[in-house]
């Protein structure tokens, strides 16, 4: 009875043994299935960027539009497998040598690198720091008024309190031209990054991201309908308390979700 009792107990301790030993081959395989995958994955990507360096060395039809798009894809792909390759201008020599770069760290990765590098590549946190929160903070600074002299328009009127009708019709195109190719350009390639990545982010992400953009837009866009009817400061549209309001309130509408988008998602600064 003893030895029966000794035979139930010994299998009962090696069924729970090979079991144990069961689950422990299982979450290795599964652990190895997903660093080959996330291996698979960045080279995937990488080979992706070096399709799109080929285009631009040679000189794609939208090359700005293009070389936006790889900027910040490449940057991305760098910044997660920890590389010091970077993409900064739009330079042959330089797209050649930083992609070759990042060809070569992203060989040396192991697959437990290649899992942790993938999961910071996914991650909204890293997508929004790499790829929008620059161009994000450049449009606020843009659009924040009277603070700080940064508002074109503004910075046009002090400029032009004094002015002819003719020093202001001449120097209207060239505000409108650095509104559009600064802070308004930056805006919509924050768009276009959104709708790239966009799965990427929560519902509830997205549309305080949205929303923001929405504020800002209406900034810019009233600051463009400013400059082009600006005649003198008598007609001057930032002397009505109306427009002033309803532009203050949008803009501080869109700061406010902006910094509950950034603060959820651990990168808010404590000043723009």
């Amino acid at each position: 009875m003893k030895n029966s009792r000794k035979i139930v107990a010994g299998a009962t301790i090696l069924t729970v043994a090979f079991s144990l030993i069961g689950c422990t081959s299982k979450e290795s395989i599964n652990k190895s299935t997903k660093q080959e995958e996330a291996q698979k994955e960045i080279k995937i990507e990488l080979t992706f960027l070096q399709n799109e360096c080929d285009h631009l060395i040679n000189k794609d039809e939208d090359i700005e539009k293009t070389f936006q798009s790889y900027k910040n894809d490449f940057n991305l792909l760098s910044t997660s497998v920890n590389s010091t390759a970077k993409v900064n201008k739009m330079n042959k020599d330089e797209l050649e040598i930083s992609i070759n770069n990042l060809e070569k760290d992203v060989d040396k990765l192991n697959g437990e690198e290649a899992l942790k590098a993938y999961t910071k590549y996914t991650s909204p946190k890293t997508i929004y720091k790499v790829t929008m929160m620059d161009n994000m903070h450049s449009v606020i600074e843009a659009t924040r008024g009277w603070d700080d002299g940064k508002d074109l328009v503004i910075s046009f009127f002090y400029d032009h309190l004094h002015s002819s009708q003719e020093d202001i019709n001449r120097d209207i195109k060239p505000t409108v031209n650095d509104i559009t190719n600064g802070p308004v350009y930056k805006l919509r390639i924050i768009k276009d990054e959104l709708q790239k990545h966009r799965d990427a982010f929560s519902k509830e992400q997205v549309e305080e991201l949205e929303t923001a953009m929405k504020g800002f837009d209406y900034s810019l866009d009233t600051q463009l309908k400013t400059i082009r009817s600006y005649k003198n400061i008598v007609n001057n549209p930032y002397t009505s308390n109306n427009y002033e309001y309803e532009e203050e309130e949008k803009y501080n509408r869109a700061r406010t979700y902006l910094t509950d988008f950034e603060s959820n998602l651990g990168v808010a600064k404590p000043e723009y």
